[in-house]
């Protein structure tokens, strides 16, 4: 992930966008502190990114989302040993998720390490969006593993008061697009540019 990442967030003045972010800080506090970072509720849609492009330049480059994309959560909470998807909620692979997610790698990792051989880069974007890409919506990002079952049997009942608190809301619609600088500690991360949708 190192280099620039694009994430999705629902929208900020959202109930979902409140109540993730509170489940966030939850589950780092009460399970994982002090080692587990606080970070922003979002979905990647690609990372990789050079460090070189110009922020409002790539933002402004961005595909528009027409008619306005929907975000679907899948319930089911998932866990990995990966730091970055050690707790996590699926979210469904929907045309419009993985077509946006393509054509910004396409654009943004793969044009610009091709010097300007579009048709390579949208071969590679194609096999990227059908074996790589896994949206995901990370709860904690952390080294412990294998993850206990009382922490297992904590996310699950904090996942069912979040679901319980929206009224059983699982999805969102829209949201914002923002550019992250993810290098180094996630503490150091920066939000460089963002677009609402």
């Amino acid at each position: 992930m190192p280099g620039l990442s694009l994430w999705l967030s629902p929208p900020q003045s959202s109930p979902i966008y409140s109540a993730l972010d509170s489940l966030i800080a939850d589950l780092a506090n009460d399970l994982f502190a002090p080692a587990a970072p606080r970070f922003s509720p979002h979905i990647t849609l690609t990372s990789d990114i050079p460090v070189d492009l110009d922020p409002d330049a790539v933002i402004q480059s961005l595909p528009s989302s027409s008619p306005p994309l929907r975000i679907e959560i899948q319930k089911n909470v998932a866990y990995g040993p990966a730091y970055f998807k050690k707790i996590y909620l699926r979210i469904a692979k929907t045309p419009d998720l993985i077509q946006l997610a393509g054509e910004c790698r396409r654009m943004l990792v793969y044009v610009p390490n091709n010097a300007g051989d579009d048709n390579d880069a949208e071969a590679k974007a194609r096999q990227w969006q059908t074996t790589e890409y896994d949206p995901h919506l990370s709860l904690v990002y952390s080294d412990e593993w294998p993850i206990t079952d009382d922490n297992k049997s904590h996310v699950q009942a904090k996942l069912e008061a979040l679901f319980d608190q929206l009224g059983g809301t699982t999805s969102w619609v829209g949201g914002t697009i923002s550019l992250v600088k993810t290098i180094g500690p996630v503490q150091d991360w920066q939000l460089l540019a963002f677009k609402d949708l």
